[in-house]
């Protein structure tokens, strides 16, 4: 079954009908957000802004998704 979600940060929400809620997420970041690997001239460039790198804490399971919407 597809819900329709509220997905965006302030006055920027989208709604997207999706089966769940990583679905709609992942829906609207491949449309707003970049990701690719850094090269060393950006590691250097950053980290030189002051700019740390993130550590990705362990994938939430998708039943903890459905159980937070």
């Amino acid at each position: 079954m597809k819900r329709i979600y509220l997905v965006g940060t302030g006055q920027q929400v989208r709604l997207v009908r999706a089966p769940n809620r990583a679905q709609a997420l992942a829906h609207v970041a491949r449309s707003t957000i970049a990701v690719n690997v850094a090269s060393q001239d950006d590691l250097v460039k950053m980290l030189t802004a002051g700019i740390k790198v993130e550590d990705v804490s362990p994938q939430v399971e998708q039943t903890e998704l459905e159980e937070a919407a």
